[in-house]
């Protein structure tokens, strides 16, 4: 009896053994199945990162319309309208100085103001060119290389001879010198009450005749130039600027 009983606590002892081993086992094996599952949270530690990788790829393609720099563009388009408006003003000023310098008689700007000795005028005086007395109530600017180039200066007191009288007797005195009686008749350009311009050509010769009023002045100019005219122009330029003696 005591037999079996030993028997029985011995088989009991190592079922006991053995389930304390299987534990053991058990509880030894749980780390394996963690450690197990390492490579698979790796791999999906990997397909993040490799998810990861891939997003800034597709964040370049998006940002691939932002390369076109559509900022820059406008700031080339407003660079060009830049231009454009800096460029208007500098041909404004070209206008401005071009009608200032049509506006300043270049006598007035090159000449010597000088006076008459006969009459009670003065006249400015482009280098090259002499004034002197021809006669009462007459006198030439000539050209000083040569006398047979001049310009004959008369004045007249509005009172005495109007404009519309010292035009006719201009006309008159063209046409008898030249012997033409077809002028081409034009304006002068300034500020003038009055003004009107005549051409003719004879033997070799250009005459052009000048009336104007101005300033209770009425002013005669009678030109001789070769045929080529290339002394009326200052001529011209001279005689505009003739006024009273204050």
């Amino acid at each position: 009896m005591k037999k079996n009983l030993l028997f029985a606590a011995s088989i009991l002892a190592i079922s006991g053994f053995l389930a304390a081993c299987g534990t053991d086992g058990a509880e030894e094996q749980e780390p394996a199945e963690d450690t197990a599952s390492t490579p698979e949270e790796s791999v999906e530690d990997v397909i993040e990162e490799e998810t990861d990788e891939d997003t800034p790829a597709d964040d370049v393609i998006e940002e691939e319309p932002a390369e076109e720099d559509v900022p820059a563009e406008s700031d080339e388009s407003t660079d060009d309208a830049g231009d454009v408006i800096e460029e208007e003003p500098a041909e404004d000023t070209e206008d401005t100085d071009d009608a200032v310098e049509e506006t300043v008689n270049r006598a007035e700007a090159e000449g010597t103001l000088t006076e008459s000795d006969e009459q009670s005028y003065q006249v400015y005086v482009l280098p090259g060119y002499e004034l002197t007395s021809e006669e009462p109530g007459k006198d030439s600017l000539y050209l000083a290389e040569d006398g047979g180039v001049f310009m004959r200066v008369e004045t007249f007191d509005p009172a005495t001879l109007d404009f519309n009288g010292a035009k006719d007797a201009l006309t008159q005195t063209l046409e008898a010198s030249t012997g033409e009686t077809n002028l081409t008749e034009g304006s002068l350009d300034g500020d003038f009450v009055n003004s009107a311009v005549y051409e003719t050509s004879s033997d070799g010769s250009k005459v052009t005749g000048v009336v104007f009023e101005k300033e209770n002045l009425v002013v005669r100019l009678t030109i001789f130039d070769s045929a080529e005219g290339t002394a009326t122009a200052d001529f011209v330029e001279m005689g505009k600027t003739v006024q009273p003696i204050q």
